[in-house]
């Protein structure tokens, strides 16, 4: 029986990477990993990876090309058949999208856009759409302890606006067209090579700088 064929966009993320090494670990499916390399995405990452486990090398197959124009057909020769795709690429910087807007949210959805079209042509098994908490807007707790799956989409900042626009047309193409949609929705990531403006590593390094820091939550909840 032939070796599952996934294809992950963003590998080149401080999550896409870590996603990799899941894959390669856990499973024998063979990798193709598309990345522009020229927004958060670094290749020094992927390359650590294989460093350290050579043996991947001929499991993966890395394409750079920027998802905000359609994969050509020599591109989609390329990748070859798939049979899972996760959707991980997204400009995904808050306080970014807050002062460049527009970028944020035309990178985003024409990403996507152009993501579902190929899934549309080459009929995965299973579209995973990678997105965000920060669609649903300001905290749970003004509203109940938790979030249900199709809660209202009320988003804060431009860039959860751009995730919640990737979820509609997400959505648009699974009741449409039929694209076999699974969405995620995860809040603050933490791991190894994040960048140094995420949340995470902005209060590590505070910690380890001795600074103090502001924890949130609930009355009652924080002895």
């Amino acid at each position: 029986m032939a070796s599952k064929r996934l294809l992950l966009t963003g590998i080149g993320g401080s999550i896409g990477c870590h996603f990799l090494a899941h894959v390669m670990h856990n499973t024998d499916w063979d990798l193709v990993g598309i990345d522009s390399f020229r927004h958060k995405g670094w290749m020094d990452r992927v390359t650590a990876m294989t460093d350290a486990h050579p043996e991947w090398i001929k499991r993966m197959n890395i394409i750079t090309h920027d998802l905000n124009a359609p994969l050509s057909p020599l591109q989609r020769k390329k990748i070859g058949k798939i049979d899972y795709i996760i959707s991980m690429a997204s400009l995904s910087d808050v306080e970014a999208s807050i002062h460049e807007p527009a970028q944020f949210i035309h990178n985003n959805v024409n990403l996507v856009l152009n993501l579902l079209e190929y899934a549309r042509e080459v009929k995965p098994e299973v579209f995973i759409q990678i997105s965000t908490d920060e669609v649903y807007g300001a905290s749970a707790s003004k509203f109940g302890d938790l979030r249900k799956e199709w809660d209202a989409i009320i988003p804060s900042n431009p860039y959860a606006a751009s995730k919640a626009c990737q979820e509609a047309i997400a959505i648009s193409y699974w009741r449409t067209y039929g694209v076999p949609l699974i969405i995620t929705n995860t809040m603050n990531n933490a791991g190894e090579y994040q960048q140094a403006s995420k949340f995470p590593v902005m209060i590590q390094k505070a910690i380890m700088k001795g600074e103090e820091i502001t924890i949130h939550g609930r009355e009652g909840q924080i002895g």
